[in-house]
């Protein structure tokens, strides 16, 4: 496999062989990050790269191993990041024979990249300039083809604001896949590049060394994954069934974080958006895969009233952050926002979050989404307000002098209140990515999530293994049925590479990928102040149950220690 370097000052391209053939994903994003990007640079600038890996098992017919990781410093926290999404983009590199694609410099004027096995082409962007992602990828079908996987930007992008994600197609051409949190869209937008495509159907990736093992070792993995309840649940219901969940452990965040409940939550949570879909039918659809080997499928698409599809898909955290959080029990609004944030390439966590911050500053009311449609509209506008909503909840607090603002090294918490699921807020402590539930989420093990005991271990379990998952550009879902089974995984890799890597391999891998990471954020000057939950968090008791936070920053530290 090889890596792509671009030049985009230059206007070059650059093929190198990879050494490590073992090497891809979030490993790979981290380690060009923390050798090649000088940890105090401005994260706009020049001297910032922008990473995009696959891992090491996609483009074989591994369930959900097709995850696209995109790496930078990150604007937001302005430490490491690395965020992933689904779609076609990690399978379609694979199959052109490329592991990453490492984006340096900045263009001198807009472009759109496109990549084949050989060859490289920089076009001008300028015709594309100011569309959303869906009108972007309609006009880019239409001019190239549609046998490409595109990696695009919205305006969000463009205007580099610091809740900007980067979006990928998924397998049917929708650009709805986002890689959202900690500002990549923002560098994506700061090199001056709108687009990218990657041939979808160039060729098959290199056979596998033991080519019978494989296929055995890959049945028995996919066999595993479908087999399991929890994927069964997340097939027929999608992630909003997590919403029920929550609200009972009286984490939900609701109307700022102020309570752990929210008495709309059936009007919202995972049997209503079933119940939405059945009802209206027409292109709604209750399980939807995002890349091409997945038996997943938990992507849902909701109907409108006339059963047009309004947006695919609808995930929890966007049900709870754009949901419960702003007091709004309505889907079809929170599916509009969900399609406008996707359209203009922005993180609905962190835009859900500030615009509940907006409310605290009076410029909305929680329960009223009319308020909050006005303050949304203004993004695609560039306007004053429009900017300060799309850089994210930290910002805002700041510019509009409110305190209660929910972040942790400025990223927005996502949807468990850690007062009501404890390891998950040692997660966003201790995480390099900051308040980021895809880092070590641990609400599905079967522990008290309310006591402290023992949580500061399941957090770190839990990081390790999603820092692992997220290298080899697996689906984090999978863990509910693989988790427990690392050797399923080794073995695939060992039959693919001809290596002989040990059961502990996954354990090592993600704790290589934590600890480069935090070398990193050590260097950029990133310290303990950066590291707490918000003061109303530490202070607060959360209703219905008067959950506090009880677990010191002492009590954390060394968490990665080897």
């Amino acid at each position: 496999m090889k890596l792509l370097r671009v030049d985009l000052t230059r206007g070059e391209g650059k093929f190198e062989e990879l050494a490590n053939p073992l090497a891809g994903g979030r490993y790979l994003t981290s380690q060009l990050i923390k050798n090649e990007v000088p940890p105090r640079c401005n994260p706009l600038g020049e001297e910032n790269k922008l990473i995009l890996a696959g891992g090491p098992l996609a483009g074989r017919g591994v369930s959900s191993a097709g995850r696209l990781s995109i790496g930078c410093k990150s604007p937001l926290t302005g430490g490491i990041k690395e965020a992933n999404a689904g779609g076609t983009a990690g399978d379609a590199l694979a199959r052109t024979g490329l592991r990453a694609v490492v984006l340096e410099g900045r263009a001198p004027e807009w472009q759109v990249l496109v990549i084949n096995n050989e060859d490289v082409k920089f076009l001008p962007a300028t015709t594309y300039l100011g569309l959303g992602n869906y009108e972007l990828a309609r006009r880019l079908y239409a001019d190239f083809g549609r046998d490409y996987a595109l990696i695009t930007i919205g305006q969000a992008g463009e205007q580099q604001l610091y809740a900007a994600g980067v979006a990928v197609t998924d397998v049917y051409g929708r650009p709805s896949r986002l890689a959202a949190r900690g500002g990549v869209g923002a560098v994506m937008g700061s090199k001056r590049l709108k687009a990218i495509l990657i041939p979808r159907k160039v060729g098959p990736v290199p056979e596998p060394a033991r080519k019978e093992a494989f296929a055995a070792t890959r049945l028995a993995f996919n066999k595993l994954v479908a087999g399991s309840d929890r994927i069964k649940t997340l097939t027929e219901y999608g992630t909003p069934e997590t919403m029920g969940l929550t609200n009972a452990l009286g984490a939900l965040p609701t109307l700022n974080f102020r309570q752990g409940t929210f008495a709309g939550v059936e009007a919202i949570g995972g049997d209503a958006v079933y119940r939405l879909i059945e009802e209206r039918g027409g292109e709604g659809k209750h399980s939807e895969r995002c890349m091409d080997s997945c038996v997943i499928r938990c992507s849902t698409v909701i109907p409108g009233p006339d059963g047009k599809e309004i947006v695919a898909p609808l995930e929890y955290e966007t049900l709870c952050l754009m949901g419960s959080n702003l007091g709004i029990a309505d889907l079809d609004a929170i599916a509009r926002w969900n399609y406008w944030c996707n359209d203009w390439g922005l993180d609905t966590i962190d835009i859900g979050a500030a615009l509940a911050v907006m409310a605290e500053a009076g410029r909305a009311a929680f329960g009223d989404a009319a308020s909050f449609t006005a303050l949304l509209e203004e993004i695609p506008q560039n306007t004053l307000t429009g900017r300060l909503l799309g850089m994210g909840a930290g910002y805002c607090g700041r510019v509009l002098g409110v305190e209660r603002v929910p972040t942790v090294k400025n990223q927005a918490i996502s949807g468990y209140d850690p007062r009501g699921v404890k390891g998950t807020g040692i997660t966003y402590i201790t995480s390099p990515m900051g308040a980021d539930h895809t880092a070590g989420l641990t609400v599905f093990a079967p522990v008290d999530h309310h006591q402290a005991a023992g949580q500061k271990e399941l957090s770190r379990q839990m990081q390790v293994g999603r820092a692992a998952y997220d290298a080899l550009g697996l689906c984090a879902f999978l863990m509910s049925a693989t988790a427990a089974h690392p050797q399923k995984v080794v073995d695939i890799l060992n039959a693919i590479y001809n290596t002989r890597l040990p059961a502990g391999y996954l354990n090592k891998l993600g704790l290589e990928v934590l600890q480069t990471e935090l070398e990193f954020n050590r260097q950029a000057g990133m310290k303990g102040e950066d590291e707490g939950l918000p003061q109303f968090m530490r202070k607060e008791k959360l209703p219905p149950y008067n959950l506090t936070w009880d677990i010191t920053e002492e009590e954390l530290a060394g968490i990665f220690g080897a």
